[in-house]
């Protein structure tokens, strides 16, 4: 599973000046009229209204942008963030990006660590001033009390829809938990009235927790569905694995993909004569662990196995198989877009023979239930003077068919040639994932291939020469992975919309969702509903270690609740 978007990675060479705290139990002097803060943070602001529109919006990595009515109507920001819209000192709303800027209030709106502060410590109620290059957002009962109502009302406009009718929904329990809630926000405001501080926060703090578990209790618990996360492996032990398998099991997971080559080695034993085990997992088989806890805890195990990215400078495959690396036509190996990372060559018939001789015997050792291929691409490509690849093997195969030299060409002078070039780093990688297909038949035919892609088609085969939507239509997978990063619930929900409907019959549609990129358990949840709504048969979460108590807590009361099969 690809751990980078390809803008962040552009942004990731960029400075930052952000810097944020958060202060749990934050004190300060308060006049004996004003509510007391639960707790602050604060992030110091990168620009405000910019005017360099190098990046949409004019927001770089990690910062953090204040924008106001005098910028426009709206941020013009791109998917890669995330805003908060403020309206007379309260966020009013959380997510999205490209907001409408209110006429009187203003947007907070954050790329990386700028995004990790609007998600980690800003919700609806949250009071937020500003002053000079500072924003301050405070935690109040108060705050948290708009929090649950914002919430009641969510689950009962999603209520009105077909989930009411749903068989897994209680309505008597969600009117039982809306009672709760409202009963417990107004003895709060009771207790503030008579300056019962203590008792007014713990009451308001009941009030959201009712209010949240209404909203998860109102989301749909099916009982087919992929619910499937990526993990790299930590444990030291089968006993620490099998821990780890159950808390799995008791979230409600029925899929695990592990990493499971990676960096150069597999986390196997005696995978391949030219690939070594992980000497993290020296002295024992997590891969036999997983098959075996798989079937004590009906979860399937999809091995994630990373294609033609090959690691960093310390991979042992960069050493030892140095003649099958990738070459960009800048002339180094190492990519300058995704910094440090290494690839083999896709062109490479000694490349293709290595791989699918590993992937046969992994299929023939092991009862696994599919192979993931990640990676399964060319180095980011774009602009294409940074691009791949122009080893010596790649240069004659083209040069053989179009007596060109594909480093003479260039896409402006050359548009047709070019196109050609284009299609020929297609045609090597469709080439091998018609061949992994066949092996996996001829070996494992009970066994489900898949992939992992760019769910945008034209960035996928322009950038990376990965033409998925022919894989698809050819059979070749039985399963895709979309992985669709983003911290916008509403941009995944068009962009599914759009996407679904396009593709081939027959395949499974996973949508790769992204809980390390720091948002809250409500939108994780959002996300999910709307892959559901879309027409995917689930989702795949990344990473499972990057998943917090308040997101597990999430998929146990919401969509995954019910235990579920796979399809």
């Amino acid at each position: 599973m690809e751990r980078i978007f390809i803008l962040g990675m552009m942004f990731c060479l960029m400075g930052s000046s952000l810097f944020f705290s958060g202060c749990a139990h934050a004190k300060r002097d308060v006049p004996a009229a004003e509510e007391p803060s639960i707790s602050t943070a604060e992030a110091v602001l990168d620009k405000t209204d910019p005017s360099d529109r190098e990046f949409p919006g004019g927001r770089g990595a990690n910062q953090l942008i204040l924008y106001t009515p005098a910028y426009g109507e709206r941020t013009g920001t791109n998917e890669w963030g995330a805003e908060a819209t403020v309206i007379g000192g309260i966020v009013r709303t959380v997510g999205g990006n490209n907001s409408a800027i209110p006429r009187d209030g203003f947007i907070l709106s954050g790329h990386g660590r700028g995004a990790d502060w609007i998600a980690r410590y800003l919700y609806p109620g949250m009071e937020i001033s500003i002053t000079g290059n500072r924003a301050v957002a405070s935690n109040t009962e108060r705050t948290r009390l708009y929090y649950a109502d914002e919430l009641l009302k969510k689950a009962s406009a999603q209520l009105t829809m077909a989930n009411s009718a749903d068989p897994s929904i209680s309505l008597k329990e969600l009117k039982s938990l809306e009672d709760e809630s409202r009963n417990m926000a107004d003895k709060s405001r009771a207790a503030a009235l008579k300056r019962d501080r203590k008792k007014a926060l713990l009451l308001a703090r009941g009030a959201l927790d009712k209010a949240r578990l209404r909203l998860y209790r109102s989301q749909p618990s099916r009982t087919k569905e992929i619910r499937a996360c990526w993990y790299r492996l930590k444990e030291k032990s089968p006993q620490e694995l099998e821990s780890t398998m159950k808390k799995l099991a008791e979230a409600g997971f029925n899929c695990l993909c592990p990493e499971t080559i990676y960096g150069g080695y597999a986390i196997y034993p005696n995978a391949h004569p030219a690939l070594r085990q992980n000497p993290a997992f020296s002295g024992w088989d997590p891969l036999k662990e997983l098959c075996a806890l798989g079937k004590k805890y009906n979860i399937k195990i999809i091995p994630w196995v990373e294609v033609y990215f090959i690691g960093f400078q310390d991979s042992p495959l960069v050493s030892e198989k140095a003649e099958w690396l990738a070459l960009g036509h800048n002339g180094k190996q190492p990519s300058t877009l995704e910094k440090g990372y290494y690839y083999f060559c896709p062109s490479r018939e000694e490349v293709r023979r290595f791989w699918l001789e590993v992937y046969e015997y992994l299929l023939k050792t092991y009862p696994i239930d599919g192979l993931q291929l990640d990676y399964i691409r060319y180095p980011q490509s774009l602009p294409w003077e940074e691009g791949y690849c122009y080893c010596g093997a790649c240069r004659q195969g083209f040069y053989n068919r179009y007596e060109v030299d594909p480093t003479s060409l260039d896409p402006q002078k050359d548009p047709e040639k070019w196109q050609r070039w284009s299609e020929y780093r297609m045609e090597q990688v469709t080439d091998f994932v018609k061949e992994a297909r066949a092996m996996q038949k001829r070996v494992r035919p009970d066994a489900k291939l898949s992939a992992d892609v760019f769910p945008k088609l034209d960035e996928a085969t322009g950038a990376k020469f990965q033409n998925w939507m022919l894989w698809l239509e050819k059979g070749w997978l039985d399963q895709i992975y979309f992985m669709a990063y983003t911290s916008d619930a509403e941009y995944l929900r068009r962009e599914a919309m759009d996407l679904v409907p396009k593709l081939p019959k027959g395949v499974e549609i996973i949508t790769g969702l992204a809980p390390f990129m720091g948002f809250s358990a409500e939108t994780l949840i959002d996300e999910i509903r709307f892959a559901r709504e879309a027409g995917s048969q689930g989702a795949c979460l990344f990473e499972y270690g990057s998943l917090t108590a308040e997101h597990i807590q999430a998929l146990k009361e919401g969509p995954f609740r019910l235990p579920a099969t796979c399809p």
